[in-house]
């Protein structure tokens, strides 16, 4: 942006002697000029905050995949030819072998 909001309100004129403008009419349109600007530099405040937020919130993302991997490498994966066998030597154990 060239202009920030109190540089716009600051701004001063020159007043012609021969055709001047309406200093009023000049004023209340500048302040409309100067809410907009005030209104952008407010969103751009924000969008920054928002951008590291955004960026906080990545790196926790990445963190949190890494430990998911982690532990998904570290918890051995149970099929069900494991639970099949796992059954079978329970009911051995319970019911003995020869029980068919």
């Amino acid at each position: 942006m060239n202009l920030t909001a109190r540089e716009i309100y600051e701004k001063e004129f020159k007043i012609s002697k021969d055709k001047g403008y309406d200093i009023e009419d000049i004023n209340n349109y500048l302040d409309l000029i100067i809410e907009d600007y005030m209104q952008i530099e407010k969103m751009q405040i924000k969008l920054k905050e928002l951008e590291i937020e955004n960026q906080n919130l990545k790196i926790k993302i990445s963190a949190l995949k890494s430990s998911n991997r982690e532990i998904d490498h570290a918890v051995p994966t149970v099929n069900n030819i494991d639970i099949l066998k796992r059954l079978s030597r329970l009911e051995q154990a319970v019911f003995g072998k020869n029980n068919e």
